[in-house]
């Protein structure tokens, strides 16, 4: 069926090609005109084709060519009346010929004389004066379409403003002080207790003796200073002993004295002592230093 309405359909537009030389032409039938017959590129030319009601035509599309562009075609009809509309973008300069228009009836085929216009650039003068005169359009505000537009500066407007808030809320906020960890107490028994030791293990005496009752007044006038409060390291050794008397025990006094007066005969006399004397010493600061422990380690 396909096939056979497409056979039927050319045979039709062949007939119609053939007869277009023979159109007849009768305006009081069919008949056309333009709006204007001057026109620049790029402007429009608007063509009417009227034609009887009761007519028995029926009218061929139109066509765009190279020097018009079809750009669209509308229909209306009253009781006496029927026509099309076409509207054509100029595109070619010079007296130009607008398309051919055909009705088919049954008596045959009409046409029109074909309407002519001259066209011609603008010149660049003109364009300029038309569009300065020309007033600008009115655009009423569309809040969708500004957002639209200006999504993208009004978030990032946004994002500093809240940097911003976030920066002097932080500078605005007052910053704790920095928690400083407490110096551990030191622990002086410790210490003497630990240098007597080294001093006993190592038998320093033996490379230095000087050296080694230096080491051993100084941990014991240190020690007792901070445990007693009383300014030993700043006394001499008779010094010491006459402040002593009523607030130490005799044997305290004793053993005190026995240490810093052997000591001071190696420093300044460069005298000498046997081992014994060396361990004794160091048994007697032992004692003494345990004799001042703070209550809570005893």
């Amino acid at each position: 069926m396909k096939k056979l309405l497409t056979v039927l359909l050319g045979i039709l537009w062949m007939g119609v090609a053939i007869g277009q030389e023979n159109a007849v032409i009768d305006t009081t039938v069919f008949n056309a005109h333009i709006d204007t017959n001057a026109q620049i590129v790029g402007g429009t030319i608007t063509q009417e084709v009227a034609w009887l009601a009761d007519a028995d035509l029926e009218l061929l599309p139109a066509d765009s060519t190279s020097a018009f562009l079809l750009v669209s075609a509308t229909t209306d009809s009253t009781a006496l009346i029927r026509s099309t509309t076409f509207t054509y973008l100029v595109l070619d300069t010079g007296v130009l010929v607008l398309p051919a228009l055909y009705a088919l009836s049954s008596k045959g085929l009409y046409t029109v004389i074909p309407d002519t216009i001259q066209s011609q650039f603008l010149p660049a003068e003109e364009g300029v004066d038309k569009a300065a005169a020309r007033p600008l359009a009115e655009v009423p505000f569309n809040f969708v379409w500004w957002l639209e537009a200006y999504w993208y500066w009004i978030a990032l407007g946004g994002a500093l403003l809240l940097i911003g808030y976030l920066v002097w809320r932080y500078a605005k906020k007052p910053q704790a002080a920095p928690t400083v960890a407490p110096e551990p107490e030191r622990d002086y028994y410790k210490e003497a207790m630990d240098a007597i030791a080294v001093l006993r293990a190592d038998a320093f005496w033996e490379r230095d003796m000087k050296g080694f009752y230096v080491a051993l007044g100084d941990v014991v006038r240190t020690y007792l200073t901070h445990s007693t409060g009383l300014p030993l390291s700043e006394q001499t050794t008779s010094e010491s002993v006459r402040m002593l008397y009523q607030k130490w025990t005799a044997a305290q006094i004793e053993s005190y004295q026995f240490i810093l007066t052997r000591a001071d005969h190696v420093k300044f006399a460069k005298g000498s002592w046997d081992v014994a004397v060396h361990r004794d010493c160091l048994d007697k600061a032992t004692a003494l230093i345990t004799d001042f422990k703070p209550e809570q380690d005893v």
